[in-house]
């Protein structure tokens, strides 16, 4: 029998299964570590009261004022025109001027204008003439008669020539009145007082019948014309109070006035609706064409409360605030409708009361069940 050799390997494998198993305790208890190391802070940190500022919701007023910017315009402005064609011969008014009533404009050339008034006069003659005459024959008539010199039916039929030469008098008569009419529309007259505002024909060119010479800003009543926008034009009524501002001529002069119309449809382009706001009692320096700033109060449909803008955040595809819980610091997310944006803060409609403490500051940190730390209060041993 041979000798058997001692195997080196298996003296050292009792070695090797003891260093292994002390490296497999030290992973665990390392990881252990880490993990009590994770819990514990994540502990601190959910003790941690984090500082925040806060303010106390207040009521809203029942109406938010806006501004916007608006144009002194006349309430009418007409564009005017001869009432037969023609050529111009003559303009008397330019842009910024100012008319009263049966100042003339302009002047047509009335050559062709004064032949058919002459036309018109000479079928006037010829149509009385054949009237006379056949009102001789029926007198004539009316005596032969009773002898029995004519008929019955030679009377009758003298009696309608009387008829018809009379109705083709009148007819020429209300021709000449009209040819007595164009010539008089030939020269164009301002029927009411206003201020030119722009010119459209010039001397020398021909127009038609009712063609645009001139726009007359009428005097009287001045307005102010505003674009709304139409989530704030159902808002609005008529015949509420408007103060303007006008930017011309220091200091700026202020201006009181009513919302007189609110535009039916909304301008397709703009999506906005005109507004027109008549001003009681103009100043002298309000010029048409000024620029003026106009505040407007937009009534609010139900009641609300006010909160600064940066009390809000987005959550979960919805407006939310957080309420803080004056007793256990605890903050309460809360889903709020927000009403409208005001020069003082967000309008919020539902959600929140009057005397809630909401956080206004750093609200996107917070989440639901959060410990907070109030302004003024001292922080606890162990936090910052």
């Amino acid at each position: 029998m041979g000798v058997q050799q001692p195997n080196p390997n298996s003296a050292l494998a009792p070695r090797r299964r003891r260093g292994t198993n002390r490296a497999g305790i030290l992973v665990v208890l390392g990881i252990a570590a880490i993990v009590a190391g994770c819990k514990g802070e994540a502990g601190f940190q959910e003790q941690v009261a984090r500082p925040v500022k806060v303010t106390v919701v207040a009521a809203a007023s029942q109406g938010r004022s806006l501004t916007y910017s608006g144009v002194v315009r006349p309430r009418i402005e007409s564009a005017l025109g001869f009432r037969v064609p023609g050529k111009i011969v003559a303009r008397v008014v330019n842009v910024g001027d100012r008319v009263e009533v049966d100042d003339v404009i302009a002047r047509l050339d009335e050559t062709d204008l004064k032949l058919a008034e002459t036309a018109a006069r000479a079928t006037v003659a010829a149509a009385r003439s054949r009237r006379d005459m056949a009102n001789d024959n029926l007198e004539r008539a009316n005596i032969l008669l009773p002898k029995a010199i004519i008929s019955q039916a030679a009377h009758d039929t003298r009696r309608n020539e009387l008829d018809a030469a009379t109705a083709a008098l009148e007819s020429a008569e209300a021709q000449l009145r009209q040819a007595l009419n164009a010539v008089d529309y030939a020269t164009l007259k301002a029927d009411k007082a206003g201020i030119v505002t722009s010119v459209t024909g010039e001397p020398g060119q021909v127009v038609g019948a009712g063609q645009a010479i001139i726009s007359l800003a009428q005097s009287g009543e001045t307005e102010i014309a505003v674009a709304v926008p139409e989530q704030d034009a159902a808002r609005l009524s008529i015949g509420q109070p408007v103060n303007a501002f006008l930017w011309a001529g220091p200091p700026r002069v202020s201006v009181d006035g009513r919302l007189r119309e609110i535009a039916g449809q909304a301008d397709p382009a703009s999506r906005t609706y005109a507004v027109r706001i008549a001003v009681e009692r103009p100043p002298q320096a309000m010029r048409l064409g000024m620029t003026a700033t106009v505040a407007l109060v937009l009534e609010e449909k139900a009641a609300s409360v006010l909160v600064p803008l940066t009390a809000l955040t987005e959550s979960d595809g919805g407006t939310v605030a957080f309420v803080v819980d004056a007793v256990s610091k605890v903050v309460r997310k809360t889903t709020v409708d927000v009403g409208g944006v005001g020069e003082h803060g967000v309008q919020i409609v539902r959600g929140l009361q009057i005397g809630d403490m909401v956080v206004s500051a750093g609200v996107q940190f917070l989440r639901d069940g959060m410990r907070v730390r109030l302004p003024g209060e001292r922080a606890e041993a162990g936090t910052p």
